[in-house]
C-alpha cells in the first residue's frame, strides 16, 4: 500500500479519488450532498487566494482503499487544515483512515499548521462512525448543525402563501454577480454574517470581505459551474437589512442548496428571513425543470431560522458535527 497524492491535474487519478468519497456519500446518506466531480477539480486546480486544497489516497495496486481532502486556509485561519476522510467499505477496520489521518497530520505540521478540523455526517442523536473515529483519535466535537432537507419544485400555491411583504422594505434580486452598486453593502453584510453566525466552540477567525474579493469569489464560482439566486432586503435608507441565497452547480442538478440566509441584528424581529427567502425561492424554481432537493443547515441555536424553513416545509434529515483536534 502507498500514499498517493491528487492535485487535479491527472483527470482519471482524479476520477478514482472522487469515486471513493461520492460512492461512500450516497452510501451512507438519504440525501447525499457535495461538490460534482468537475466543480471538486476545479478547486485542486484553480488559483483562490482563499484555500488551497489536494487530496491524498491509500491505494494497493490499482485499488483505492480511501481518500483525503484537506483544504488549507490561506487568508483567515491560516492555523488550520481541514480534513475529511472517507474509506471504501470494503477496507474498513483495516487502518486505512488511521494511515490517511497520520499522513494529513504529518504534513499539516511540517506546514507549521497546529490544528485540523473536519466535519463528519451524523444520525440525529449526533453520532456516527464518523464522529466514533474522530473522537477515539482525538478529535474534540465543538458544534453541531442540523440537516434540513425540502423536495422541488414546491407547489406554487404554498409558496405563494408563504410570501409577504414587509412594511418599509424594498426587495432586490440579481443572479450570479452582485451588481457594482450593491457590492459594498453586500460585502459588509457578509462579513457580519460571518461574525455572527453560529460558531459553538470553533476557534474560528472571522472573514472579512471587501468588495474585489466579492468580486474574485463570484468569478470564480461562475467558472466553476455554479448559479445563484440572490434577494435582499433594502430599508427606508437604502441600506442592506438581509439576504438570502440559494444555488447549485449544473453539472449536478439533482442538489440544490440554501446558501446564507442573514438578518442584520438591529432589523432582526420583523420577519425579514422568511421576506427574503420566498422571492428567492420562486426565482430559483422558475428556472426548475427537473426534480430536486433543497439542502439547509443551521446551527440547533438558530432557533428562529430553523423555524422559517419548517414553514416552508423543510424536514430534518441528519446533522453535520464540527470536530477539532490541536497538532503538536
Amino acid at each position: 500500500m502507498q500514499i498517493v497524492e491528487v492535485d487535479g491535474h491527472d483527470p482519471v487519478e482524479f476520477a478514482r479519488f472522487f469515486a471513493v468519497r461520492d460512492d461512500v456519500r450516497r452510501a451512507e446518506q438519504e440525501f447525499p450532498v457535495g461538490l460534482g466531480q468537475e466543480e471538486t477539480r476545479g478547486l485542486f486546480t484553480g488559483n483562490d487566494p482563499d484555500e488551497r486544497s489536494n487530496g491524498l489516497g491509500l491505494v494497493d495496486g490499482d485499488t483505492w482503499l480511501g481518500m483525503a481532502w484537506l483544504d488549507w486556509w490561506l487568508t483567515e485561519n491560516t492555523h488550520v487544515v481541514d480534513v475529511e476522510i472517507a474509506v471504501d467499505p470494503r477496507f474498513r477496520r483495516q487502518g486505512v483512515a488511521s494511515q490517511l489521518l497520520d499522513e494529513v497530520k504529518a504534513r499539516a505540521l511540517a506546514d507549521g499548521r497546529t490544528q485540523l478540523t473536519t466535519s463528519v455526517i451524523a444520525s440525529p442523536d449526533g453520532t456516527s462512525s464518523g464522529t466514533a473515529f474522530a473522537e477515539a483519535r482525538g478529535f474534540v466535537r465543538k458544534h453541531t448543525e442540523l440537516h434540513q432537507v425540502i423536495e422541488l419544485p414546491m407547489d406554487d400555491a404554498v409558496v405563494d402563501a408563504l410570501g409577504r411583504a414587509v412594511p418599509g422594505y424594498e426587495l432586490v434580486q440579481w443572479g450570479d454577480r452582485t451588481p457594482d452598486a450593491w457590492l459594498g453593502e453586500f460585502a459588509d453584510a457578509y462579513t457580519v454574517m460571518s461574525r455572527d453566525v453560529p460558531h459553538g466552540d470553533r476557534s474560528v477567525e472571522i472573514q472579512v470581505w471587501t468588495p474585489e474579493r466579492l468580486v474574485a469569489r463570484e468569478k470564480r464560482r461562475v467558472e466553476q459551474g455554479r448559479f445563484t439566486h440572490t434577494t435582499v432586503a433594502v430599508d427606508g435608507d437604502g441600506r442592506l437589512a438581509a439576504y438570502t441565497q440559494m444555488g447549485g452547480n449544473r453539472a449536478v442538478p439533482e442538489r440544490l442548496y440554501q446558501y446564507d440566509t442573514f438578518v442584520r441584528p438591529d432589523h432582526r424581529g420583523r420577519g425579514l428571513g422568511i421576506a427574503v427567502k420566498i422571492p428567492n425561492l420562486r426565482s430559483l424554481q422558475a428556472e426548475l425543470d427537473h426534480p430536486a432537493v433543497l439542502h439547509t443547515w443551521n446551527a440547533p441555536e438558530n432557533a428562529p431560522m430553523i423555524a422559517v424553513n419548517q414553514k416552508l416545509g423543510f424536514r430534518a434529515s441528519d446533522r453535520r458535527v464540527a470536530l477539532e483536534l490541536e497538532l503538536s
